[in-house]
């Protein structure tokens, strides 16, 4: 099997994705406060180790580990995902590789292995709907930069606000326009994290399962019409007991089990 590779150079030849500093400074400063023999960053470190060791199982038990305690980050999902891929779990690398790009949309290492874990799909979907641009746009943005630009726009606002109430008069007319273009700033920084929001209320799934039966209803005694493949992804409409409702890119609908997905 062809493995994750990162850019510039395959990752088999380098070394795992690294926490961000911040993440292991704050992760070594609070380790007293956490349950576990090691500090956090000194266990991630260690299932790095264990990946380069070729113990991808083992790797991968740490870093769900590190995952469950809250110790989320795009790296730590790429390198999971990764390990997850070596042991030949593509449906759930796919999901840690979307997880990732999820927090960072701009990592290129995970929309690498993410592209390479979709060359290898059974299902290739034809006809696939062309995601407006605006959708696309407001996902290529970090959750963070949304935010940031939301703040410094809504202080610039006010600042501009506030100094036309204290300036002298002949600088109402700058601080007006200043004032007016953080405005319109607020109300696109606005819409933006309204889109991020709407889009977190869209649950998609990876199908794990090696095949997957779909049914055009919820019972299980309803005969397949056809099957989906591991990696493959949807969009989740409903579940209804053990089963969940799903939509393909192409529109297609159809039931399955919802042990056969893993949520994104």
């Amino acid at each position: 099997m062809t493995g994750p590779t990162q850019r510039p150079r395959p990752l088999s030849a380098g070394r795992p994705r690294a926490l961000v500093p911040i993440l292991a400074v704050l992760a070594l400063l609070s380790a007293t406060a956490r349950a576990g023999p090691e500090p956090p960053a000194a266990r991630f470190e260690a299932a790095n180790r264990a990946y380069l060791a070729g113990d991808f199982e083992g790797a991968a038990r740490r870093y769900e580990e590190l995952l469950r305690e809250g110790w989320e980050s795009a790296p730590l999902h790429v390198n999971l995902g990764n390990a997850l891929f070596r042991m030949g779990k593509r449906g759930l690398a796919t999901a840690s590789y979307s997880r990732a790009l999820r927090l960072d949309p701009g990592d290129a290492d995970a929309r690498a292995n993410l592209e390479l874990a979709r060359a290898q799909n059974v299902d290739q979907v034809v006809g696939a709907e062309a995601r407006p641009l605006l959708l696309r746009a407001v996902e290529s943005v970090r959750d963070r930069s949304a935010i940031a630009a939301f703040a410094i726009a809504w202080l610039c606002l006010w600042g501009a606000l506030a100094g036309r109430r204290f300036a002298q008069s002949a600088s109402h007319g700058v601080l007006g326009v200043v004032a007016f273009a953080a405005a319109i700033c607020v109300v696109a920084a606005g819409a933006l994290l309204a889109g991020k929001a709407a889009g977190r209320g869209t649950t998609t799934a990876v199908i794990v399962a090696v095949a997957a039966p779909v049914r055009e209803g919820p019972e299980p005694a309803l005969k397949p019409t056809f099957e989906l493949h591991e990696g493959t992804e949807v969009r989740v409409l409903e579940m209804r007991g053990g089963s969940v409702h799903v939509r393909l890119g192409n529109g297609l609908e159809g039931w399955l089990a919802a042990g056969d997905l893993e949520p994104v």
